[in-house]
């Protein structure tokens, strides 16, 4: 039996320690920016959406109707956050999931990649990305966690200072611990 004993490894990203994990409501975060998915078809689903939605008010469904139009998978939307702390709503375009094959990684990844992409273009500093993905007809819980972790981590930058992974319970939130 032999041992090796080593350093801990490296974060593999510069800016690692800005990602925050918040055990909270989404719709409280002060940040720039928050995200969520919502379906091609433009309909609420899950809590996650009906609570932007009734923190927002009633202006956030009629901004979307009059002006996302026709959009398409993987598709990303700022939109103003109204009534919300946030100054943005980033809103990720997904299929409507009817199968396990609908599901597929990437739109989860692609969507915690464009809010950071997006904050990039915009000058943000600071976004909030809740626990999407992992509902009652999501990815499992610790697949849509390591989806979510990898694109953050791929698209974390310098100008970046705060990324905040809010979850509504202990047991989520326990899924990104180490991740960073």
């Amino acid at each position: 039996m032999s041992s090796v004993i080593t350093e801990p490894p490296e974060r593999s990203n510069p800016y690692s320690e800005r990602i925050k994990l918040v055990l909270g409501d989404i719709t409280y975060q002060d940040t720039d920016s928050i995200l969520t998915i919502i379906p091609q078809n433009l309909e609420y689903k899950g809590s996650l959406n009906d609570s932007i939605r009734e923190a927002a008010g009633e202006d956030l469904e009629i901004f979307l109707q009059e002006n996302v139009i026709n959009p398409r998978p993987s598709d990303i939307y700022a939109i103003p956050g109204f009534t919300l702390p946030c100054d943005h709503i980033f809103f990720c375009i997904i299929p409507v999931w009817r199968t396990e094959f609908d599901r597929r990684d990437k739109f989860l990844l692609y969507a915690a990649r464009k809010a950071l992409e997006l904050s990039f273009d915009m000058g943000l500093r600071s976004v909030s990305i809740p626990f999407i993905g992992a509902g009652k007809n999501g990815f499992p819980k610790q697949r849509a966690a390591r989806l979510i972790s990898q694109g953050i981590q791929e698209r974390l930058y310098e100008g970046l200072k705060e990324v905040r992974i809010v979850c509504p319970d202990a047991d989520d939130l326990a899924l990104f611990e180490g991740r960073f």
